[in-house]
């Protein structure tokens, strides 16, 4: 009888130089940090994945939620995604990053051991999904607009760009240039990196991206202040976009009182069940889903369900998420669409020896 408990689990921060650092606003960015987690069942498989550090003590995180995974059986994996986050909601929103990077794991091992991917697992609906390019690193009018017309030109037909949220004057001119470098049929949408507090200060924002037709206002508040979303939702006719930061399915059912399209990241919210869930609350609500990156993982909701309309991507050739450089299975793309993969798992295998040397702290578990 095959063996698919979790007998292994290693879990590794490793920060990595990005080839060209970028700048976002006024922060300049020269590294980036990730916790990365492989389980191994007892058969064999492995099951990969990896988040953003963000300044948070995500390795001892993770490597918590990995000693409450051990031993246990693939099939236990909705179970283990709760009560791994503790016995009480004191420690739940701290713990749920690291439950959601085992849980992304767990369901990589079991897709690798069934020998499917994991839109197969899922059932797959579609081949192909429309993927949306993010620009903004360094941005400039002139950089918009280069990078913009040269995007479009690849087929792209959806942009994403990150605004500055504190200049209108120059979001204006970066807008507008990006907007008239565009061929008829290309779209764009905006993301205001939670720039504002209340509905007031965002609607100068709100109007500039209704005068250049954007396909969406992306995070204008923080997730917490859901409220000031849905307040501002009634005063505009831009989409709004929120939902990255859910901390769980409730909190994504607030964010969505306040947002057209919901951003779910299973990186960071709960895992691909959490997503799971998410999906099937975008349905019941009529929203739209555009996944937070991660995209050769999130990808594979795409291909099962009809309720996600795009994947985002920051292209490796920016290189602003050099961890790329070490995914065993890049985005196969196709003018501006990806193609579903045929290899099994869900697209987190990471070239293990090949992060060694960017490793900072590292910690192996059994049983």
């Amino acid at each position: 009888m095959t063996d698919t408990t979790i007998q292994r689990a290693e879990v590794a921060r490793l920060v990595m130089p990005l080839k060209n650092p970028v700048r976002l606003g006024a922060v300049h960015i020269r590294e980036r940090a990730y916790v990365a987690v492989r389980l191994t069942l007892g058969d064999g498989a492995e099951g990969y994945a990896y988040g953003y550090d963000r300044g948070m003590p995500l390795f001892e995180i993770v490597t918590e939620a990995a000693r409450r995974y051990l031993g246990a059986p693939i099939g236990a994996r909705d179970t283990l995604r709760f009560t791994a986050l503790g016995p009480t909601p004191a420690p739940r929103a701290t713990m749920v990053r690291g439950v959601s990077l085992c849980d992304i794991a767990l369901w990589d091992a079991m897709a690798v051991s069934a020998g499917q991917p994991l839109h197969v697992m899922l059932g797959t609906r579609r081949d192909r999904v429309e993927l949306m390019p993010v620009i903004g690193y360094g941005m400039t009018p002139e950089v918009a607009a280069r990078e913009g017309a040269a995007l479009a030109e690849r087929g792209f037909r959806t942009i994403k760009v990150m605004i500055d949220g504190g200049d209108l004057a120059f979001d204006t001119a970066v807008v507008g240039a990006l907007a008239a470098a565009l061929p008829g049929g290309t779209r764009f949408g905006m993301d205001a990196h939670w720039s504002w507090t209340d509905a007031d200060d965002a609607l100068p924002w709100c109007r500039l991206a209704e005068t250049h037709g954007a396909l969406f206002l992306e995070d204008p508040v923080a997730p917490t202040a859901w409220r000031v979303a849905a307040a501002l939702k009634s005063r505009t006719t831009v989409p709004l976009c929120l939902g990255e930061d859910a901390t769980d399915l409730h909190a994504l059912r607030d964010m969505a009182e306040g947002a057209d399209i919901l951003r779910l990241d299973a990186a960071a919210s709960g895992g691909l069940g959490y997503a799971l869930d998410g999906l099937s609350l975008a349905r019941a609500q009529g929203k739209t889903v555009v996944p937070h990156v991660f995209a050769t993982l999130h990808q594979h909701l795409g291909y099962a369900d009809d309720t996600v309309t795009r994947i985002e991507a920051i292209l490796p050739e920016l290189g602003a998420d050099p961890i790329d450089d070490v995914l065993r299975h890049p985005l196969t793309i196709d003018g501006g669409d990806i193609l579903a993969p045929q290899v099994p798992g869900a697209g987190t295998a990471l070239n293990w020896e090949a992060i060694a040397p960017f490793v900072t702290r590292k910690e192996t578990l059994i049983p």
